[in-house]
């Protein structure tokens, strides 16, 4: 967020605030920092954060901008108040009271407030006083249910003839609907309806959706949006669908070209199976990405649980149909806030596809700091998919010639606030893995600063890639602090034989950066 008085608050609470700001599932994101926190620092300080809040700031109201003094929580976007007041009301067990009691006060300084922030306020008042609250009313009352049930079997009372239309029945029931012989691929390529038949039922249950899935279990069918979404499914892909539900699943059946080589897919059938994909689900996606979301916080668009059972070249197309490399910041920290509530969770493949299309492009392209729109998407992408993140764009931007001034700044507050000590651990070994720079000094730097427990390889690597380069740094000053950091902070990783070589590679050192480390190396462990 850019609020000068940010920078002035601890990690932890700012990491928090990122997190809050993060869109429809900033509650969901910031209970995942608060537990980082806790496993790495302790509880989380809930005074100091509440204090920060509570502080008055001078702002400008209004068209004529008359100077006004408020609280800083009334300062922060609405949807970040909305999320902290949700996230009090789901760890009200582990907040102090009185903190909570200041933050509503604050709150009701402002005439304006939003009424969504004054319901969850009301909500938190009466959980002091120990009021009990009533249970909400469910989503569907059982004669609603009952109904619906009766509905789904009249629209598919057979597994021949409704579930043909919308092709829901199994492969094996096909033959008799009057496609038994054969079905014609894009390419122009034959392929047995029995093939189908054999393939384990788990392999391809994850890819069919079922009606009763659609209308029960989605979080957005109260709205009625599931059975819109079977309305509004043309009869014609049926066909399509049938091809893609193989694609992901069980590639092998039609890993032959036109020339009839196994092992090998045809561009031409892939090309075309990543169009009907498009042509299905990419109009639904953009149009629910471009309106108001009107949804609870914590639901995502039913429509989007297909990112979970495409292929990669699928989610690519689907990527450059939806412009996500270029879209606006807000829309991306929506799809991102989508992605995290999504389950189950994508695999490695397709948060590798998305972490390459999302953030790639706009990483390397910063030539001043991130917005904080790009700043929430990154911080709740990295900490659901760190792995598929470090290995798609922390590399890339390591290797990226030039200054990289500002991608520099990025990797440390990544490293220094959002990465779990497996992955601050990985960053180390991929910076090893590239000639030290004066550019990536920093970033070995915020890795230490973590003080995360190294391997012993990993920390033998360290010190021979700092005694080898040792040349290249003879008059740098952030050279002379690394090697500081490594011998102060990791007393007990350094043996004598790591000193040793330390001291023979800073021979050829400035005489007064010399001096100092000599005087560090000399220093005897405590």
């Amino acid at each position: 967020m850019e609020l000068p008085w940010l920078k002035l608050l601890a990690q932890p609470c700012r990491l928090l605030l990122h997190a809050l700001a993060s869109g429809p599932s900033g509650p969901l994101a910031a209970l995942r920092v608060l537990q980082r926190v806790q496993a790495r620092e302790g509880p989380f300080p809930w005074q100091g954060f509440t204090a920060a809040l509570c502080m008055e700031e001078p702002t400008l109201e209004g068209p004529e901008e008359a100077l006004a003094v408020k609280p800083r929580l009334l300062l922060l976007p609405v949807v970040c108040q909305r999320n902290l007041f949700s996230l009090l009301q789901a760890v009200a067990a582990v907040v102090p009271a009185d903190c909570v009691l200041q933050l509503l006060r604050a709150a009701r300084g402002d005439p304006n407030l939003d009424p969504w922030v004054q319901a969850l306020g009301a909500l938190l008042q009466r959980g002091l006083r120990g009021e009990e609250l009533s249970p909400p009313p469910p989503a569907l009352t059982a004669a609603c249910r009952q109904q619906l049930r009766c509905l789904c079997q009249k629209i598919a009372p057979s597994k021949l003839e409704g579930q043909r239309k919308l092709k829901w029945c199994p492969s094996e029931q096909l033959g008799a609907a009057g496609d038994a012989a054969d079905s014609v691929l894009p390419g122009g390529k034959r392929k047995k309806a029995s093939e189908e038949s054999l393939e384990p039922d788990e392999g391809r249950g994850g890819k069919r959706v079922l009606l009763e899935e659609v209308v029960f279990d989605l979080p957005g069918s109260q709205d009625g949006e599931g059975e819109a979404g079977v309305e509004e499914m043309p009869a014609e892909t049926a066909g399509d669908r049938s091809a893609q539900s193989t694609a992901g699943a069980a590639p092998e059946s039609s890993q032959q070209d036109a020339a009839g080589e196994p092992g090998r897919i045809s561009q031409t059938e892939v090309a075309a199976e990543v169009q009907a994909f498009i042509q299905m689900h990419g109009p639904r996606l953009k149009m629910l990405l471009l309106q108001e979301s009107n949804r609870s916080e914590l639901s995502i668009p039913p429509e989007l649980r297909v990112l979970s059972h495409c292929s990669a070249s699928q989610l690519e197309g689907l990527c450059a149909f939806l412009q996500l490399s270029t879209c606006p910041g807000q829309l991306l920290v929506r799809f991102c806030s989508w992605l995290l509530a999504l389950t189950p969770d994508l695999s490695y493949a397709s948060a590798a596809v998305l972490a390459e299309q999302l953030f790639l492009k706009r990483v390397l392209s910063l030539t001043q700091p991130p917005s904080r729109h790009l700043m929430a998407a990154l911080t709740s992408f990295c900490s659901k998919y760190s792995q598929p993140f470090c290995q798609v764009l922390v590399a890339p931007v390591l290797r990226e010639p030039g200054e990289g001034a500002e991608q520099t700044k990025l990797l440390c507050e990544l490293v220094e606030e959002c990465l779990e000590p497996d992955y601050v651990r990985l960053v180390l070994s991929q910076v090893l893995e590239v000639p030290l720079s004066e550019r990536l000094l920093p970033v070995v730097l915020a890795v230490l600063g973590r003080q995360e427990a190294l391997p012993p390889e990993l920390f033998d690597l360290l010190v021979l890639t700092l005694c080898r380069q040792a040349p290249a740094f003879a008059t740098s000053l952030s050279y002379a602090k690394l090697v500081t950091a490594v011998l102060t902070m990791y007393q007990s990783h350094v043996t004598p034989a790591h000193r040793s070589r330390l001291a023979a590679a800073l021979e050829g050192s400035n005489a007064a950066l010399k001096k100092s480390l000599q005087a560090v190396l000399g220093a005897p462990a405590r």
